[in-house]
């Protein structure tokens, strides 16, 4: 993706700001805190945006089921919690009484032992509850009154919206949609098993791009949370910029203008400077995983080698009760899972949780002789990782390293065979699961691979 620089020198010159429809929908998802300062930084660059009249018909089409979704999980925050230690109290009661019919020795202390436990679990939850109560009724409110919703709307009015296309520009678009996915031509041929025009919404929104572009004589900034590839040239899996084929067909109808691909996090990182609130909660929570993602390559080595020792000291043999067997060529890779960050005063602080795997061949050294199968090890564990650093520091330093194992499994060459096809990076986390769920029939476990590989492949697309 561009650097701040050139969003600076697009921004001095005659540009339009285009969202996709998972950045307006993204907003409900969002703290409140978070969509707030997002809204209220755009409005300072109203005059800039456009959105697609495809971008708005499918924002109008999901915008209430997203804002529900987002308004009960925030409603069930401690209530689920609660519910989930009564019941647990519930069914310590009735397995209590059961003991108690066959005389079992202090049943009764027991019990209340157990119920003291639980009396402290529920006063952990309420007091979460008082704690973050006002965040917890700014979201709610967030929510019930629509303030992206009324965004959008004031967008409309200020007349950032683009008007729809005609019933015989549509047809043309469905046709040329048909041949461009049945090729793999980009944007959208992820898309293909949605129905009806709906396949197509990604090349409805791509034609608006060019025409605008054209039209107003406006480089383009698209801030899109879409990252599938089939709109993102990508890098080690991160997405950089838009497609070469796009990128090419976008200048032969504007060949003196640019276009230029931007996550929500990104651009808002970048607009957020410009208005001089790139350090606030806001901005930081919401390009945390990107920060995070450079921050940690300073640290590599250290975070290698805290994991390196962990396995080192860490008796898989013992784990697996297989003496016969001995790992070799271990191979030990680590990715981000989560990340939040937190901001005292001058102080940042970053908590990453990251999903660790090892994986090694297993070669066998018993005293069979019928035993020639090259098994592997899969060996799952997670790593929590505390950083600080100080406002406006480019150094940081890790605070806290803890490593913990997880699940490990000795996943034979058959099972190996066919999971081993795929060439997308599955997780030894992964892998565990898919033996655990399909190790009984080799057909579903080609069925579930396959599952999985098209679940990584959307996951990397914001839900619309």
């Amino acid at each position: 993706m561009i650097d701040i620089e050139m969003f600076k020198e697009i921004r001095k010159s005659k540009h339009l700001i285009i969202f996709d429809t998972n950045v307006l929908l993204e907003l409900y998802r969002m703290p409140a805190n978070i969509s707030i300062d997002v809204i209220n930084v755009l409005e300072k660059a109203k005059n800039q945006i456009y959105i697609p009249h495809r971008v708005y018909e499918e924002y109008l089409k999901h915008r209430q089921k997203i804002r529900g979704d987002a308004k009960k999980k925030y409603e069930n925050v401690t209530k689920e919690l609660s519910e989930m230690t009564r019941e647990l109290q519930d069914d310590i009661s009735k397995k209590i009484a059961e003991y108690r019919k066959h005389n079992y020795t202090d049943v009764t202390k027991l019990q209340k032992d157990l119920f003291e436990k639980i009396e402290e679990i529920q006063d952990v939850i309420h007091d979460y509850k008082d704690k973050h109560a006002t965040e917890i009724q700014l979201n709610i409110n967030f929510l019930e009154k629509d303030e992206v919703n009324k965004f959008v709307e004031r967008l409309k009015q200020q007349g950032c919206l683009g008007e729809d296309i005609s019933f015989t520009r549509k047809l043309e678009i469905l046709r040329e949609g048909e041949l461009r996915y049945n090729n793999l031509i980009p944007p959208g041929f992820r898309d293909n098993e949605k129905v009806g025009e709906d396949r197509f919404g990604d090349l409805f929104i791509w034609k608006d791009m060019i025409s605008v572009a054209r039209e107003q004589d406006s480089n383009i900034l698209f801030v899109c949370n879409d990252t599938k590839e089939d709109w993102w040239k990508k890098e080690k899996g991160r997405p950089e910029d838009l497609r070469k084929e796009l990128n090419k067909e976008f200048a032969e109808s504007n060949p003196e203008l640019h276009i230029h691909f931007l996550t929500l996090d990104r651009f808002f990182s970048y607009i957020a400077e410009e208005f001089e609130m790139a350090k606030s909660k806001s901005a930081l929570q919401l390009t945390a995983m990107q920060d995070i993602t450079g921050i940690l390559d300073d640290h590599e080595e250290k975070i290698e080698t805290a994991i390196q020792e962990y396995v080192a000291t860490y008796s898989w043999e013992e784990e697996l009760n297989e003496d016969d067997w001995n790992a070799e060529n271990e191979k030990v890779s680590w990715k981000i899972a989560e990340v939040s960050v937190e901001k005292e005063e001058k102080k940042i602080i970053y908590y990453v949780n990251i999903d660790i795997s090892v994986l090694a061949d297993l070669e066998y050294c018993g005293e069979r002789d019928d035993i020639f199968r090259d098994d592997k090890l899969a060996w799952a564990l997670t790593g929590d990782v505390v950083i600080e650093m100080e406002e406006y520091s480019s150094s940081s330093e890790i605070k806290e390293i803890n490593i913990e194992s997880g699940d490990i499994m000795h996943v034979r060459q058959d099972t190996w065979d066919i999971i081993g096809k795929t060439d997308d990076q599955i997780s030894c986390k992964e892998i565990i699961r898919l033996c655990k769920e399909e190790s009984a029939d080799p057909d579903d476990l080609v069925r579930t691979r396959l599952e999985y590989i098209n679940r990584l492949k959307s996951s990397e697309s914001m839900r619309r």
